[in-house]
């Protein structure tokens, strides 16, 4: 099936950007602050996953809240978080900013 462009896949061929955040909420990644993290990340058209390296953990899709709290993340856990598209430097911009 054939999906629009709007829905395609970002290209192997795109760099993946990435940046590292440390989370600096008292009470670590919880459901409020991760709400803001997927609005946000939402807003862009780049495929957008995190990690967290203060544990182990697989990457995860930043759109998605179910995933998003699977890091676990706690305050002072560093997160690599990788955006790949053409919004991708934007999008890692902005969230940066939440933590």
């Amino acid at each position: 099936m054939n999906r629009p462009p709007s829905e395609e896949k970002p290209n192997a061929a795109d760099p993946c950007h990435t940046v590292t955040v440390t989370v600096s909420d008292p009470l670590g990644l919880h459901l409020r602050t991760g709400k803001d993290v997927v609005r946000i990340a939402s807003q862009f058209e780049a495929e957008i996953t995190a990690e967290n390296l203060s544990r182990t953990s697989n990457r995860v899709d930043v759109k998605s809240i179910l995933q998003l709290m699977q890091l676990q993340a706690r305050k002072g856990h560093v997160l690599l978080i990788c955006a790949q598209g053409p919004d991708a430097p934007a999008a890692l911009n902005a969230l940066s900013q939440l933590f």
